[in-house]
Order: C-alpha cells, then sequence, then structure tokens
C-alpha cells in the first residue's frame, strides 16, 4: 500500500527545527563570552574572503583564460609541491598534454610549450620590451646566495657582469687553453682503459670526475684530483647535493610565510649542503686570489674587477659557484646522456663509430676543429641535448607591467613566464616521434629544430657554449674511437629521473670493450 506523505507535518517539523535553532543562536549570543562571538565574526569573514577570492582567481583574474589545474590557479602550493618532489619535468610535460601549449602553473604563472615563445620570453624583442628574470626564482641575499652572473635580475648588473667574463669565454681564449681539455680527456681515455679489465664502470662518475677537473684547471689554475685519484672529490659531492638547495629555495618563495620557517622545512642535508657549498666556494675563490699562475684563467678576469666593481668575498664565491656548476655539471649530464642513447640504439652507434674511425688513424689527431667537422657527431650531440637536455625546466621571466604578447597570446603585466625545455622539445608538433632518439633530424632539418635550444637564446643565453661544445665534441669523439660501451641491464637510463633544475643522475653502469691499442698513459 503506497504510503501518504503529509506535507503539513513535514512543513511543521521544519519550522520547530528552525525556531529551535535560533533559540540556540540567540542563546549564545546572550550567553557566550564576548571573545567567542568575535572568534566567530573573524572566522566567518576570512571563509568569505578566502571563498571570495578563490572565486575571483579561478574565474576572474586576468589569467583565469588559461588551461590548467584548478589547485594551480588558487594556491602556489601546487607549484611549491611540483618542485620539492624532483618530478617537475614530468609533471608539466603531462600537464601540456592535457591542457595544450599554455598551461597556468600557479595563481600568477604561465609554462608555454611551443618555438615561437622563445624569441618572445628570452630573445631581443622588436617592440624593445624587456622581460626581466624572476626575482623569486633567481633569490638573492648577502651571504650563501649572493648575487652571480646566472642570478643577476637587472638587465644592466647582468650586462657589466657578462662583459667582465666574456673575453675568458671567447672562441680565441677556449681554442688557447684546448689543451687542458685534451689533458683531462687523454687521462680519462686512460683511466677507462684501466677500469675495462675490472669489469663495468659507472660512466656518472668518470665523465664528473673529467668535466669538473678541466673546469677546476681553466677556471682556478688547479684541477680536483678527482681524475688522477680515481675518486669524487668531497666536494664534488657536495656541489651536487647543493643543487636541492637551490630548488628548495625557489619552492620555499612560492610561499612566503614559510620563509620565516625555511631551516625547519628544509631537508638537513639540502640546508647543510647549500651551506657548506658556499663556504667552500669562498675558500677556492679567495684561495686562487693569492695564486699567480703563468697563463690567465676564468677567475683571472673576474679578479682583476674586484676593487673596481666592489666586489665582496660573498660575491666571489657565488660567481665561483656559478662556474663550477655551469661548467661542468651540464657537459657531464649531455655525455652520460649520449652513451646512455647510444648502447640503447646500436644502429646509431654503429654509424657514429665508422664516422669517427674513418675520420682519424690515432686518437691523437682528434681536435676541437677536427670533431667540429663531424656532422653525424654533432647531430648525435644535437640530439642527445634535445631527448635529454641539461637543463630541462623553465628559466621564468616577468613580462612587463604594460604587458605584452607572447607567441600571438596576450599576456598581463608582471606575469610570471617561462618555456619548459623538456615539454617544447618532447612536443610531437615540433619534433616527429620526439621520444626516439634520431640524429639523423638534425641532417634532414624536417622537423622544428630551433624549439630546441639548451643554451637558451637571447642577452641571457648561456656564456660557456663555446666551451661546452669545445668539451663534449673532444671527449665524445675520443672515447667513441678509443672503446665499444655496452650498458649493464639495457634500459633507457634518463627515463624517470628526479630534477632539482638539474638531473639527479643514478648510477650507469657499462662495460667498456677497447677497439684501439692502448695509448701512452697521460700523468694527470
Amino acid at each position: 500500500m503506497q504510503q501518504i506523505i503529509n506535507f503539513d507535518s513535514f512543513y511543521q517539523k521544519g519550522l520547530a527545527c528552525l525556531s529551535q535553532v535560533g533559540d540556540a543562536i540567540h542563546n549564545f549570543v546572550d550567553e557566550a563570552p564576548q571573545a567567542a562571538i568575535y572568534g566567530v565574526a573573524i572566522l566567518s569573514t576570512a571563509f568569505l574572503f578566502v571563498a571570495t577570492h578563490t572565486i575571483w582567481l579561478m574565474y576572474f583574474h586576468p589569467l583565469s583564460a588559461f588551461p590548467g589545474p584548478k589547485s594551480a590557479a588558487i594556491s602556489n602550493i601546487f607549484n611549491f609541491r611540483t618542485i620539492v618532489s624532483g618530478r617537475s619535468v614530468w609533471i608539466i610535460k603531462a600537464l601540456h598534454e592535457k591542457y595544450g601549449d599554455v598551461v597556468r602553473l600557479g595563481p600568477n604563472e604561465l609554462s608555454f610549450a611551443t618555438a615561437d615563445a622563445w624569441k618572445d620570453i628570452y630573445d631581443r624583442r622588436k617592440d624593445g620590451k624587456i622581460l626581466i628574470k624572476d626575482p623569486k626564482f633567481y633569490r638573492v641575499d648577502d651571504t650563501y646566495r649572493a648575487k652571480h652572473i646566472v642570478t643577476a635580475s637587472d638587465p644592466e648588473e647582468h650586462a657589466q657582469m657578462r662583459k667582465m667574463m666574456s673575453h675568458a669565454f671567447s672562441s680565441k681564449a677556449l681554442l688557447d687553453q684546448e689543451d687542458v681539455i685534451q689533458h683531462y680527456a687523454n687521462g680519462l681515455v686512460d683511466a677507462i682503459y684501466e677500469r675495462c679489465t675490472r669489469g663495468p664502470m659507472n660512466l656518472v662518475d668518470f665523465f664528473n670526475w673529467t668535466t669538473f677537473d678541466i673546469l677546476g684547471e681553466m677556471a682556478f689554475g688547479e684541477s680536483f684530483g678527482s681524475l688522477k685519484n680515481r675518486q669524487t672529490d668531497s666536494w664534488i659531492a657536495i656541489v651536487l647535493d647543493s643543487v636541492k638547495f637551490t630548488a628548495w629555495g625557489v619552492a620555499i618563495l612560492k610561499l612566503p610565510l614559510l620563509v620565516h620557517f625555511e631551516k625547519y622545512i628544509f631537508p638537513k642535508h639540502v640546508l647543510a649542503a647549500g651551506h657548506t657549498h658556499a663556504i667552500q666556494s669562498k675558500n677556492k675563490i679567495l684561495k686562487r686570489a693569492e695564486m699567480h699562475p703563468e697563463r690567465p684563467d676564468f677567475a683571472s678576469y673576474i679578479l682583476a674587477k674586484r676593487e673596481a666593481l666592489e666586489i665582496t668575498d660573498w660575491e666571489l664565491a657565488a660567481h665561483a659557484n656559478a662556474l663550477i656548476v655551469a661548467g661542468s655539471e651540464t657537459s657531464a649530464t649531455t655525455l652520460n646522456g649520449l652513451f646512455n642513447y647510444l648502447t640503447n640504439y646500436p644502429d646509431v652507434y654503429a654509424k657514429l663509430k665508422q664516422e669517427i674511425r674513418g675520420a682519424f688513424s690515432v686518437g691523437t689527431e682528434i681536435t676541437a676543429a677536427r670533431a667540429a667537422a663531424l656532422p653525424y657527431l654533432t647531430a648525435c650531440l644535437e640530439e642527445t641535448m634535445r631527448i635529454y637536455p641539461p637543463i630541462p625546466n623553465g628559466m621564468p621571466r616577468v613580462t612587463p607591467p604594460e604587458g605584452c604578447f607572447i607567441d600571438g597570446r596576450w599576456v598581463p603585466g608582471n606575469t610570471v613566464v617561462s618555456l619548459h625545455m623538456w615539454a617544447v622539445t618532447h612536443n610531437p608538433v615540433n619534433f616527429k616521434e620526439p621520444n626516439v632518439f634520431r640524429p639523423e633530424r638534425w641532417l634532414e632539418k624536417t622537423d622544428r629544430l630551433d624549439a630546441s635550444k639548451p643554451f637558451l637564446v637571447g642577452p641571457r643565453m648561456c656564456m660557456g657554449i663555446n666551451m661546452a661544445w669545445i668539451e663534449i665534441r673532444i671527449l665524445a669523439a675520443k672515447l667513441v674511437y678509443h672503446f665499444d660501451f655496452e650498458m649493464i641491464n639495457k634500459r633507457n637510463w634518463c627515463e624517470g629521473q628526479q630534477c632539482y633544475t638539474l638531473w639527479q643522475k643514478p648510477a650507469q653502469w657499462m662495460t667498456g670493450t677497447p677497439a684501439q691499442p692502448r695509448p701512452i698513459p697521460t700523468e694527470l
């Protein structure tokens, strides 16, 4: 039997319930302490403000038209968690795959994944507008994070620093020091010949030893001794750990209230590594200041301007820090990536061996100039820096107050914008089969090759580009000429790595078989 609902009864009960709620509120106001009433009022106001602000950020903010996760639109907590997770490369690429070429990463931040955005964000613009570096990313202070050429946001200040160091990185100055690179390249070859007889080797260590020793010699007049001692110098280990210190510093500024508590929020080993690296950088450059090398090194040009530019000891340390990380870690990353992909793509490896071994009769014939004349070697290195860029994340800039167009899209003023290298170079619109290692694309020129810019572009382009090309060409050519490498438990070593601005590289174990008679050992 169908039940008949008595709506009058429900209505009467509802009125009675509302009356009871009203009586309760009335009694609370009459009996509760005044402080409690104020507390409820404050909480209500705060809730109303947060709700209203959230709605404004999502639907009425100047960036509300750009797609992205709702959690990113309303708070920088999303951005903070992305950075400290070490998974930012993979997270941001996935966001671009879901939302398109432009993604809103924060309440006031956009990420681009288009080739044309390079020139609009980083290069000299036709309209004369300048997008300065985001000071919340390039964080500076007077001690551990003292300003240097990479973190200087002011264009004029940066131009002054660049002028100070430009002679050291000219093609002529670097070619004059090619013998330093050759010396350690031959030392690397000798170290691998020695190791080949003893079983598998971790190429990550060998490349770190070599590139840091080269940088030490060229920047400070003495190496770190890692290649000679066949072990990682303690400072190099700290340098590699200190990269996380920089990333955490960036993440903290996404939530400014946390700055006051950062010493409690930072992982202890990360904080210690950052401070130790800064102190040891200062000791290194001050020690170099007391030396009188026979020929100029990179530090010579900085020390020569020390008094004129009133460079403090901490600023000297910061310049040393920038030289060490940018001048060594990125080259080591490229070389590790190259041999990962060569051993995973045997046809490419065979073709490169044929080119290099056909061009030289002995390893000592390999020079920067002759290696630069090998088109397939250059294509392999270009493809490595595309598929496994040394700096895969975006380097943020801030739009001018009046706003500007970026790749045809109007972006409001004071917006943080960046182009994430990994996302743009793995975009199938720019590169066909972007996850496939295919150096031929650089010879065929059918893809959007200008989408890959591992050294950036414009006035803030990497000063070390000439040194990097000389170094990686010589080292890659010599190793391909002398050895046949094979990866232990073959896999894509690059896949899934953590990244804190720079890659956190795990061990890369390989066997090496000599392809040539062992040359005369190099004394390091």
